[in-house]
């Protein structure tokens, strides 16, 4: 639909796959990007392309850094979001940032809308730093500034056992996430309904 030859759409199971590889180091692009990509890329990966790879990470790095950024910065109530451009290295999502944009987040959206609005603003960001900007260049990489290691947040990826309310926790915190897992797991409940006719209880 694209236009693209059919040997440049590659889709290797791993991304350290020997004849991906190679079919990479063939292509030699000048540029790869990622986004939502919930793998480690190896090093011989991010040794082919002459300018990097640059990763579109929805959360205002350091913070929120690993596999469900969002979900947990809805969770912990952050007012204020966004989305970073950054190189990709072998330490998740720890390479330096090219470029980052703030967003504010409404404390009724959810995990599923808002990542859509992040990833559209990042689109748009990372097309502006290679029209205009030094993606494209050898100057990308020291233009960008490296990450504050002590301002580190985690997002570890959500369980399905993390989906149930605890209903001894404040109600700005249930509604927080709700918010956050949204979509996937989703969240759920258990209520004990008193019989007060004498009978058993039900869960």
């Amino acid at each position: 639909e694209c236009g693209l030859p059919e040997e440049a759409i590659l889709t290797p199971f791993r991304a350290k796959e020997e004849e991906f590889l190679e079919k990479m180091e063939a292509l030699a692009p000048d540029l790869c990007v990622t986004a939502a990509y919930g793998n480690m890329l190896p090093q011989r990966f991010l040794d082919i392309p002459k300018y990097g790879t640059l990763n579109i990470h929805p959360s205002l790095l350091p913070h929120f850094r690993g596999a469900a950024p969002v979900q947990r910065a809805l969770e912990s109530g952050v007012g204020v979001s966004g989305v970073s451009v950054a190189y990709t290295v072998l330490a998740c999502d720890a390479g330096p940032v090219l470029a980052s944009e703030e967003m504010f987040v409404n404390e009724e959206i959810q995990h599923t809308d808002l990542l859509d609005q992040l990833f559209v603003r990042g689109t748009a960001l990372l097309l502006k730093e290679i029209e205009e900007g030094p993606a494209l260049s050898t100057s990308g990489i020291q233009l960008a500034h490296p990450q504050n290691e002590s301002e580190v947040i985690h997002a570890d990826k959500v369980s399905p056992d993390e989906a149930l309310l605890d209903f001894s926790q404040n109600a700005r915190d249930l509604h927080n996430k709700v918010r956050g897992f949204a979509g996937w797991p989703g969240t759920k409940a258990s209520f004990v309904v008193e019989n007060t006719k004498g009978g058993e209880d039900e869960v």
